[in-house]
């Protein structure tokens, strides 16, 4: 349908960045209007305003220049300390600053919960009304001299059963047998409608990625299956591959801050942008759960305890909550240069990786 080019590509992911950059924002504007808070202008985008309208509480929604982000400007500064507003003359009972603390650390931590909640509902959605792809714990072929072939394990036999722990399906038996090596392991299996149990001792292998010794025995799984489920199904689905997604994420920063990932696992903005151009012939399925799992991904992101970043607003207050005070003004600023400079610069290295570079 689409031919992947510069401008699909750029279609792609505005198309599927807008909606979640928008969710986002509406999570902070929503605490924020509940907490009493003043809410200036809410932007999609930074820059001059292209299109916008004013709602009935004077909240300037717009549309601005540049699509990349978006914000939710309250009334009151961020870093002014709370001294500077006791001598205002200027009535700041609206203000962000002046709102209860739990009410600021909700305002702040509404943004990225709105995206892992959109990313669960995507995915629970997908699984209600499409179906959710499995890989049957079913052997598909067996590679010759390996543990596997050696105990007897046969092509088509179906996995139950591993050290009384049942197995749902191939992922199961990855991960048992790969936090086994060099340990025996009991495996059940129904070959011919007969229960066979094999004992199998997983080779210890060096994976590259996470440079740890793992388990293998030598077995491919069966192709994925689209298997239908019910709404109980796809919710408890949508959670386990939530945190599994969450979890591998951190796994993931955690190989980027050791220097153990390869560069050309990174992506960017340019690459991002490619995905979600290549994307949109695929099926809307598959652009509601690239929409999933970058919504998820922008949540976790704007967690982190960075200057700048929703995460590095929460350190400050919990800060505050601590030792009974705000940071000051000028340490704030300082800490929000310093953060828009990491930014801008972890932004400038992982699109030289995109580049290839």
């Amino acid at each position: 349908m689409f031919e992947s080019t510069i401008v699909t590509s750029l279609i792609g992911f505005f198309v599927i960045l807008t909606p979640l950059i928008f969710i986002h924002e509406l999570g902070h504007y929503f605490a924020a209007v509940n907490s009493g808070v003043k809410v200036e202008a809410f932007s999609i985008g930074f820059g001059p305003e292209l299109i916008g309208f004013n709602d009935k509480r004077n909240t300037r929604w717009k549309f601005s220049l540049i699509p990349l982000g978006g914000y939710v400007k309250m009334k009151g500064e961020l870093i002014n300390s709370l001294e500077d507003q006791d001598n205002s003359t200027v009535s700041v009972k609206d203000t962000f600053l002046k709102a209860k603390l739990v009410s600021r650390i909700l305002i702040v931590l509404s943004g990225p919960l709105a995206n892992l909640v959109l990313g669960l509902i995507l995915i629970t959605s997908i699984y209600v009304f499409n179906g959710r792809y499995v890989s049957p714990p079913i052997v598909n072929s067996v590679i010759k001299n390996q543990p596997a072939m050696l105990a007897g394990l046969k092509s088509g036999d179906t996995i139950f059963q591993i050290n009384e722990t049942n197995v749902n399906d191939f992922s199961d038996i990855k991960n048992i047998v790969e936090r086994s090596p060099d340990k025996e392991l009991t495996i059940n299996v129904l070959r011919e409608n007969k229960i066979i149990s094999l004992n199998i001792i997983p080779n210890i292998f060096l994976d590259q990625r996470s440079k740890k010794t793992v388990g293998r025995i030598g077995i491919t799984a069966a192709p994925m299956e689209l298997k239908k489920m019910s709404v109980i199904d796809a919710l408890y689905f949508g959670l386990y591959d939530s945190a599994k997604m969450t979890l591998e994420w951190f796994k993931g920063l955690k190989s980027m801050f050791l220097l153990e990932v390869n560069k050309k696992e990174i992506v960017g903005p340019i690459g991002i942008a490619k995905i979600s151009g290549s994307v949109l012939d695929k099926g809307f399925f598959s652009i509601i759960f690239l929409m999933a799992v970058l919504s998820i991904n922008l949540g976790l992101i704007n967690l982190l305890p960075i200057p700048a970043l929703d995460g590095g607003y929460l350190v400050l207050f919990i800060y505050e909550s601590i030792f009974k005070k705000p940071v000051s003004s000028k340490i704030q600023l300082i800490l929000l240069k310093f953060g828009f400079i990491f930014l801008l610069s972890l932004m400038l290295l992982v699109t030289a990786f995109d580049l290839g570079l």
